[in-house]
Parts: C-alpha cells; sequence; structure tokens
C-alpha cells in the first residue's frame, strides 16, 4: 500500500522565525575558511549527507568546534538540515492527536507545562505552541549544549510563546525545578516531550528511568503524557522500550497501526520537498 505523506505547511510566524533567524544568517554567512570548505564548496547533491557527517546526525556535541567550524556555525547548520524536519514531525503527531492535547489535558485554569528533553532550538516547543493551544504554557527546556541553549534562547525572545520559559542542562535538575514551578495544591497537567533525545548514544537510561519514575510518583494525582518520536528504524527504540518498562502508572494511547507516520516538508535552503515517516508513541497516565 502506498503511503500518503500529510504535507507539512508552517504558519507566517513560524516561516518568518525560520527566515530571520535560520536562513538569513545561513545565506549572508561571512565566509571563514571552515565555512567554505565545508559548506559553500560542497555540492548540492552531496550537502546534505555531509552535514549530517559533521553533526552526527543530530548527536554531535554541540559545544565543540569541527575543523575549524565554531560551535555556532554547528547549530546553524543543524537548524538548517534537523529543525524544518523535526518541526513537521512534531507538529503531525500534536495535530493528529490534538483532543488529548488540547483537551483531555486541560486544567481548569487551562495551564500546561511542557518539558522538552534535548530541545535542542526550541524545535518541539514550536511545534507544540502552533497547535492552538488557548492558554499559559510553561516551557521548561533540557539541553546539555550552551550553544544549542543560546539558539534556543534567541528563538524565544523572536517572539515569546510562553508565560514562563528556562532551560537547563540536565535532567538530574528537574525535580528540583519542578518544586519551584508547581505549587502545592496545584494539579497543572505535565507533557513530557522526547524528540528523538532518546536515540543518543551517551544516554544513562537507567539514571534517566529512575528520575522519570520520581516525578511519576510524586505528581501521579496530575494528567502526566509523555511523547517520545524517533526514525522508524527499530535499533533506536531500546532506549524508550526499557524506559516503559520503568514507567507502570502509564499506558499507550496510540494503535499499534498508528505508530508509523509519513509525512513531507520543504527544506530551508533550496526549497526541495523531503518525505520522511516518523515512529511514535504516547503514555498517559489516566
Amino acid at each position: 500500500m502506498r503511503n500518503t505523506y500529510i504535507r507539512y505547511t508552517p504558519s507566517n510566524s513560524i516561516r518568518q522565525l525560520l527566515e530571520e533567524l535560520v536562513k538569513q544568517p545561513y545565506e549572508n554567512h561571512r565566509c571563514t575558511p571552515a565555512w567554505v570548505k565545508h559548506v559553500l564548496n560542497i555540492d548540492s547533491d552531496r550537502r546534505f549527507d555531509h552535514h549530517r557527517e559533521i553533526l552526527n546526525q543530530g548527536r554531535t556535541d554541540f559545544d565543540e568546534p569541527f575543523n575549524g567550524l565554531p560551535p555556532e556555525d554547528k547549530v546553524l547548520l543543524y537548524c538548517i538540515y534537523y529543525m524544518p524536519m523535526h518541526l513537521a514531525s512534531s507538529h503531525h503527531i500534536f495535530r493528529i492527536h490534538e483532543p488529548v492535547f488540547t483537551t483531555q489535558l486541560r486544567s481548569a485554569d487551562n495551564k500546561v507545562i511542557f518539558i522538552d528533553f534535548g530541545c535542542g532550538p526550541l524545535t518541539s516547543g514550536l511545534a507544540f505552541h502552533e497547535t492552538g493551544w488557548q492558554g499559559d504554557i510553561s516551557y521548561l527546556g533540557i539541553e546539555s549544549s550552551q550553544s544549542m541553549r543560546d539558539k534556543a534562547t534567541e528563538i524565544n525572545q523572536y517572539s515569546p510563546r510562553f508565560s514562563r520559559f528556562e532551560l537547563i542542562s540536565d535532567y538530574s535538575q528537574l525535580p528540583n525545578l519542578l518544586e519551584d514551578v508547581i505549587a502545592e495544591d496545584d494539579k497543572t497537567p505535565i507533557i513530557f516531550n522526547f524528540c528523538y533525545f532518546l536515540a543518543s548514544e551517551t544516554l544513562d537510561i537507567r539514571h534517566l528511568s529512575d528520575v522519570m519514575a520520581q516525578i511519576g510518583d510524586k505528581y501521579c494525582n496530575h494528567n502526566l503524557c509523555i511523547v517520545y518520536q524517533n526514525p522508524p528504524r527499530s535499533e533506536l527504540h531500546n532506549n524508550w522500550e526499557s524506559l516503559k518498562a520503568h514507567l507502570t502508572g502509564f499506558r499507550s494511547i496510540v494503535r499499534s497501526s498508528s505508530h508509523n507516520r509519513p509525512f513531507s516538508y520543504n527544506t530551508l535552503t533550496d526549497e526541495r520537498t523531503l518525505n520522511r515517516t516518523v515512529y511514535y508513541d504516547i503514555l498517559c497516565n489516566w
């Protein structure tokens, strides 16, 4: 059966943000020797694969230079080649299951806490906001790279979308941060977002599972939702299966036939349309 790819078209505000903070800095970049060698002198047919090598498919250390390319250049290349795809896949998931995020997770005061593991340049936060949540979103991003956190801060300052915006470098800090964010009698729903984060080659999944179990136990009276996505390759889901095994109070709300979803999006550099498929799962505690 032939896949039908659902086309992602960003809103005008997202399109303008990408134009001014990603595309224009890329096209008007100063011609340093490293930029010329690794960006300008690469044939367009090979460019995507070449930059994937520089970025290790998004898993590189973004605070380390690459053969003369400083960290901020690596972040910019990431935004060019991965941000549109991740915007499309996240938006795709949030739209398909919009009733979960706009109805079942809605509290009396229309508040929600969105916790973004491996938040990168704020991509999933932008996609979630674009689904049309009418209320206050407290955004808590977890990102180990200072250079990437700087980009996320720049993007948030361009057009603030959140009632609260905080970034931390280590998910071990999350329990303490939530104590500051959530009042004693507050029952604000919490979304935990794992967008490609669990594909990390250095992730201590046992430690992450312990932290998530601790949070799940403490805030079991809240409506909790966990969103996971990754490319469809089966070997990438081992960490997710291990994490799910520790989260006994959650159940999947996605039918097995819906786990793989095809979508398409435009690149930022040459307006090509690329087709991709995302594997995702959604767990809830209700």
